[in-house]
């Protein structure tokens, strides 16, 4: 987001817009504090409270939050308040009066030399003694829930017998704070839910960068366990508690890439075995997560065999059996068995990380005809069901007959990749540009132009724009976009071609908006 300040109002939603200006007027915003320079916080009063956060940087606005669980759009109408309420004064602006408010009492605007908030509590910090500081932190602890909670969560590693059962009542705390009558948690209610708990994640990531492993193992496993339970409860619609699971397991993965104290590996190693064995994620595809993290933390025979017997005890769907001969492969070779493991992935070719693989080492090793063996193989293998994966066999192929310079080999293999859907056509387009005779290149070029007009699909018209301006073929992109585009597609391209057809592509326009306009006039777009 970078939406300069004084213009906001031309480029928000209108709808949002006017509803963020009405919530100004009607004073439903909160004086704006400056937390730190250039971000200003405020709260907006809509159905409930809701917290609103805006970043300005140069006039721009840079980045904004708000506790609502709005998702239609970029901006909602309570960031659309605060924003006029920044604006107040430039924008001849006047919110209605409160009672008891008095103009004077009355800011606007952003107020240039007033402290911030972060300088205002600097401030008197450096006016109070470290014993009047513990006894407002403590009083605080004592009257406050919302202190308390976010407090302990933060200094949990400093208390006598830190454990993950401790972080684990943080996170039942933060979840009971937030249900209903009936025990469930409305869908209005898992945002704030997800960003509380999210704060305890990033504390964690914290704890993992300062190396306070276990710590960060701690709140990572809780944060794991304990949303994965509140998904029975909870109104997930929005994805903040399953954003949660996922980014604890992103945080134990992450853990078991570092280079772990034995205590810490250990611990990691047989948390994930625990929770697979105890099923905790029956149901979920997490336990293949949680068996991938032992793999990668495992260490000697008598740890593989542990993990290869769980494995073999835990029913797993056909949708599942390529990753679990994934996490097997890895379990044989960090176990210093290779020859098991080549000879399993070897029985197991139809997984396709396995063929990759095993491409990649005969190319390595210089048997370049073996590697090209093994991708036609999978060309063979894949072509019926699988056509994407029977492309990437084909680009293996490309790949090779590059290593091979066999241009004719080459050639092929790029033209056949540059007309699938979902590939990189400009690195196709570039490797055919590099191997093709020049003196051949614009006929080439003439050819594949027409292949792609004949196709006819909308993603080859862009792709087919972008060689029209590679090769500066201008009247043929301005036929492109005569041909394929609607109003906004040619104005994609109009800077390469208002200087050189300005009539031509006018009546373009002229014909797109006519047709535009014919077909919202009737009733169903009244």
């Amino acid at each position: 987001m970078n939406i300069p300040l004084d213009q906001f109002e031309q480029i928000i939603d209108e709808t949002i817009l006017k509803r963020g200006l009405n919530y100004f007027w009607q004073g439903r915003v909160e004086e704006p504090e400056e937390l730190s320079p250039g971000c200003f916080e405020t709260t907006v009063q809509g159905s409930e409270p809701y917290r609103v956060t805006v970043t300005v940087q140069d006039r721009k606005v840079t980045d904004y939050s708000c506790t609502c669980p709005y998702d239609m759009g970029p901006v909602c109408k309570h960031v659309a308040a605060l924003l006029f309420a920044l604006q107040e004064e430039s924008l001849g602006l006047q919110k209605h009066k409160k009672k008891n408010s008095s103009a004077s009492s009355r800011k606007k605007g952003i107020q240039k030399g007033r402290k911030t908030v972060a300088e205002q509590v600097d401030e008197i910090l450096n006016h109070l003694s470290p014993e009047l500081q513990t006894d407002f932190i403590r009083e605080q602890c004592l009257r406050d829930p919302s202190f308390r909670r976010i407090f302990i969560a933060q200094f949990t590693r400093y208390l006598e017998g830190e454990s993950k059962a401790v972080y684990a009542q943080q996170v039942k705390a933060i979840l009971q704070s937030s249900k209903g009558r009936g025990g469930y948690i409305e869908w209005n209610k898992t945002a704030a839910v997800g960003k509380a708990v999210f704060n305890m994640l990033v504390n964690s990531r914290k704890h993992l960068e300062l190396r306070n492993y276990q710590t960060a193992l701690f709140i990572s496993s809780a944060v794991l366990e304990e949303m994965v339970k509140a998904l029975q409860f909870a109104d997930d619609s929005d994805g903040d508690i399953g954003g949660n699971i996922q980014e604890a397991i992103e945080l134990l993965y992450q853990a078991a890439a570092k280079d772990l104290p034995e205590e810490n590996r250990k611990w990691l190693f047989d948390y994930t075995l625990t929770t697979v064995k105890k099923r905790l994620f029956e149901g979920w595809d997490w336990d293949l997560h949680m068996m991938s993290i032992a793999a990668e933390v495992m260490k000697g025979e008598k740890e593989a065999s542990i993990l290869l017997n769980l494995i073999e005890s835990v029913p797993f769907s056909e949708y599942e059996e390529e990753r679990v001969q994934e996490i097997i492969s890895t379990i044989l070779r960090k176990s210093g068995r290779n020859a098991e493991a080549e000879e399993f992935e070897a029985s197991n070719m139809k997984n396709p990380a396995f063929r990759g693989q095993a491409i990649k080492r005969a190319m390595d090793n210089g048997n370049l005809e073996k590697a090209k063996e093994i991708a036609q193989e999978g060309i063979q293998q894949d072509q019926k069901d699988k056509p994407g994966l029977a492309d990437d066999w084909v680009d293996w192929l490309l790949k090779i007959a590059l290593k091979q310079k066999d241009q004719k080999e080459v050639i092929a293999r790029a033209r056949y990749l540059l007309f699938k859907p979902n590939r990189d056509h400009g690195h196709y387009y570039k490797i055919l540009k590099s191997e093709v005779d020049a003196n051949k290149w614009s006929s080439f070029i003439d050819d594949l132009i027409k292949q792609l007009s004949d196709v006819g699909r909308w993603s080859d018209s862009h792709f087919l724009a972008w060689i029209c301006i590679e090769e500066e073929r201008w009247k043929t992109l301005l036929e492109v976009c005569e041909r394929n585009f609607t109003l906004q597609g040619i104005q994609e391209y109009e800077k390469y071609l208002a200087n050189l057809y300005p009539e031509e592509l006018s009546d373009i326009y002229r014909r797109r908006i006519i047709e535009l306009v014919e077909r919202h006039a009737d009733r169903n777009h009244y």
